[in-house]
């Protein structure tokens, strides 16, 4: 009889959950792997298993909020909707990342992590850079529908995620979530100044 592999993968994702808890309400310095592994109902031997140190465990958190982060901005182009209302959907995907309180305090956590661990900073980069912007392909075939004009796709999506980076993102870590009716404003005013750059009229 052929034993069915056990699937590990619940596991594992309980204990990264645990883990990014115990981060946040502890910190990473202050948080230990017998904590880690109390909090996820699990022996030391089985955190251990699936992560042989902390600093793994962070840059996994970290890494995993950044799958997400991408795969949100993974929008079609919609030749039947406005230009401006789909921007808007991809202005939405920065906007929510600091709304969500985990969230917050895991980029909180992360980042002062990366302080003190400059090389888990630099693979953390390098691992988003190797995650692909879907506002790039987005931006590509609004392009070739003649509805904008963007000669550079990669810089013109770095240039909007600036915009809405320097308000949504960095802010929030420091002071919380930008109110959501102000956040409004600045959303509106952000894309129609991406759009006298790009727009096709």
């Amino acid at each position: 009889m052929v034993r069915k592999k056990r699937d590990t993968s619940a596991k594992r994702e309980s204990i990264l959950d645990a883990a990014i808890d115990a981060f946040i309400e502890f910190g990473f310095e202050k948080t230990s792997m017998d904590l880690i592994a109390e909090r996820a109902n699990s022996s030391k031997r089985t955190v251990y298993n699936h992560f042989s140190n902390k600093e793994l465990l962070i840059e996994e958190a970290f890494n995993r909020f950044l799958r997400g982060a991408f795969e949100s901005k993974n929008i079609e182009y919609d030749p039947g909707k406005s230009i401006e209302e789909q921007l808007s959907d991809f202005a939405d995907t920065k906007m929510t990342l600091t709304e969500d309180s985990r969230q917050l305090g895991l980029m909180r956590v992360t980042l002062c992590a990366f302080i003190t661990h400059p090389q888990m900073a630099e693979r953390a980069v390098l691992f988003s850079d190797s995650q692909e912007d879907g506002l790039v392909k987005w931006l590509k075939e609004a392009t070739l529908d003649g509805r904008l004009k963007v000669d550079n796709p990669e810089l013109a999506a770095e240039s909007f995620w600036s915009l809405f980076a320097g308000t949504f993102f960095w802010p929030p870590i420091i002071r919380g979530p930008v109110e959501r009716e102000k956040g409004e404003e600045f959303k509106a005013e952000f894309i129609q100044l991406f759009l006298a750059r790009y727009g096709s009229e």
